[in-house]
């Protein structure tokens, strides 16, 4: 009895011809001859000409799946799934450095509320990451588990927004004068404080929809929509234009931010924040609709193990129970995070988070001590994020070239995307082969990045000494050697051009690992439970964060972020050496001895 493939007509826009088929996907049918044929007994002459199943496949199915997921994503499809990630981030990013001149506008003379809202942010992302990351894997329907992240981000954003209004600029609730005595002055400052309360508990939800958010679109929507290796939007180059997306939205939302808060008042930008969180609600829900409407694999439910939904069962418990429950599953994602074979990788990313030599808060703040102005930060900062978009375009490079090496590593001819029936092309040698040697070249190119990052790092830890050490206090002998001494130095062109210049240059490693570990745990990850991976991901990324605040309350003072320099470029060197002994333990190997010998010798003949 033989078995056919015959491709048919999507059932969604025309029905079926009704002859027997039996239906094994949206547009595919198996026939068994000898059974089915046309009315009058006869086999229809068409039918010969359909494709037969390879047996060298291994699955009967194999080949047609392939040919059925050839052409992937659909342009339109595609731009319908950027825009809406590209409306989620834009968002995010404005209200992530909104909130910042928000609270500066609101306490101006102290750091304390800045420390709060950070401090508060990352605890909560610490013991809520990886239940939203269980969440979204155990969420059966994709579209209502991205709906509801949009939601809840939105509200929390307009709200918030709306309570901002009232407490930022010169007329908020603690301005003294217009005849208000202290007693009024004490209510507003009270009212004041109590309205942050409420901003930090809208804040806590902002930051873990928006984890939800990235979760479901980054390692659900996006995994099982990619098309096959080497097609256009195939999983590499849909990670690498989604994190374009992100970077140009981290380099573009301040500047504007800052534009109209400086052009028209704090409070024009507390309305425009909320006012764009509101206008882009119904379009990026409808982008989503419009994606999943068009792909029947983001229609299929995904199937759920019992151990996934555990704690929904059972709505009256104790509060000590629940509490029990939350810590039990809490180490059970971290049990199950520990058991991956990336664990390491994603280790690595994380403890990354720790250092302080990025331009956020800590590093910007001491350069404003340090005497550098405020344009040139700004000018730096803005070529940091040019060369962090660089690296979208780096990466599918790098990897495809990397890739050449091949038949060297664990996972080498070994299939590694497990989502059958999901978007992705069953296992066959073709395919395998493939997935081997994007997975090789994602670990070669990773460990160059993160050796590139911690490169251009040294010489900016030897120029913070500098600048952080009190002139009357000498400076080590060997950075006197390799950098001019002061005081000529200090304030020179060449010390901020070689900082700015390096630091921007180590943020191209810094995201080619990012994006090639994202990657590696995208493929090797399983599918039920790569979200609650990424949950912890987060949780780890936000424990690191916390050190790096602690960090800076320890060594608060200019002089002492010396320390700071240090402790950061020692996590960064820790995080490579970690990351070079698992890619030794993957391939076997890290340098190819053979070939540089060779090479020595042609040098010599």
């Amino acid at each position: 009895m033989d078995l056919e493939v015959e491709n048919e007509r999507d059932p969604r826009s025309a029905e079926g011809d009704g002859d027997g088929d039996v239906m094994l996907g949206s547009n595919m049918s198996m026939r068994v001859m000898g059974t089915t044929g046309t009315s009058d007994g006869s086999i229809d002459e068409e039918e010969e000409e359909t494709v037969l199943l390879d047996s060298r496949s291994g699955s009967e199915v194999g080949d047609a799946d392939r040919e059925r997921h050839a052409s992937g994503l659909g342009r339109e499809q595609a731009w319908s799934l950027f825009l809406s990630h590209f409306l989620s981030t834009w968002n995010g990013r404005c209200y992530e450095f909104a909130a910042i001149i928000f609270t500066a506008s609101a306490w101006p003379d102290t750091l304390v509320a800045a420390s709060i809202r950070g401090i508060v942010r990352t605890l909560a992302s610490i013991c809520f990451s990886s239940s939203v990351g269980r969440w979204v894997d155990s969420a059966p329907d994709r579209l209502k588990t991205l709906l509801t992240t949009v939601t809840v981000n939105r509200v929390a954003v307009i709200c918030a927004s709306g309570l901002w209004f009232f407490i930022v600029g010169p007329s908020g609730a603690g301005e003294e004068g217009h005849g208000f005595g202290k007693s009024d002055v004490a209510f507003n400052e009270v009212v004041k404080v109590g309205l942050f309360v409420l901003i930090l508990g809208l804040g806590v939800l902002e930051g873990l929809s928006a984890s939800g958010n990235m979760l479901s679109m980054e390692r659900d929507w996006v995994m099982t929509a990619a098309g096959p290796e080497g097609h256009e939007y195939d999983l590499t180059h849909l990670n690498a234009t989604m994190r374009r997306i992100d970077l140009s939205c981290k380099l573009l939302a301040p500047i504007l931010i800052s534009v109209i808060t400086s052009a028209v008042g704090i409070k024009v930008g507390v309305v425009v924040v909320g006012g764009m969180s509101a206008a882009s609600w119904g379009i990026e829900m409808w982008c989503a609709k419009r994606v999943w409407a068009g792909n029947a694999n983001l229609q299929k439910r995904k199937v759920v193990g019992d151990g996934d939904v555990t704690t929904e069962s059972t709505e009256v418990r104790g509060c000590v129970k629940k509490v029990g429950e939350a810590l039990r599953l809490f180490r059970g994602d971290f049990r199950r995070y520990f058991s991956t074979k990336v664990w390491v990788p994603s280790l690595s990313l994380s403890l990354l988070h720790l250092s302080a030599l990025s331009y956020g808060a800590t590093f910007i703040t001491f350069l404003l001590n340090a005497g550098f102005s405020l344009d040139s930060i700004t000018f730096a900062r803005a070529a940091g994020c040019v060369v962090e978009i660089s690296s979208t375009v780096v990466t599918p490079i790098g990897v495809e070239y990397l890739s050449k090496a091949h038949g060297h590593g664990l996972y080498d001819g070994l299939p590694t995307r497990d989502d059958l029936g999901e978007g992705l092309l069953e296992s066959d040698g073709e395919e395998a082969n493939e997935s081997g040697k994007t997975t090789t070249g994602l670990e070669r190119l990773g460990l160059w990045g993160l050796t590139w990052q911690l490169i251009n790092l040294i010489p900016v830890t030897l120029i913070l000494l500098i600048l952080s050490t009190p002139s009357s206090t000498p400076l080590p002998a060997t950075v006197v050697r390799i950098l001019p001494a002061r005081p000529t130095a200090r304030f020179s062109l060449l010390l901020p051009l070689l900082l700015f210049t390096n630091l921007s240059f180590s943020r191209l490693g810094l995201w080619i690992f990012d994006l090639t570990t994202q990657q590696l745990t995208q493929t090797l990850v399983p599918s039920a439970t790569r979200s609650s991976f990424t949950g912890c991901e987060y949780s780890l990324v936000a424990f690191f964060e916390l050190g790096n605040f602690v960090m800076a309350m320890i060594w608060h003072r200019p002089e002492q972020f010396r320390w700071i320099a240090l402790i950061s470029l020692a996590a960064v060197g820790v995080s490579s050496v970690m990351y070079a002994e698992w890619v030794r333990r993957m391939r076997g190997h890290l340098v190819h001895w053979e070939k540089l010998a060779a090479s020595c010798k042609c040098g010599r003949g």
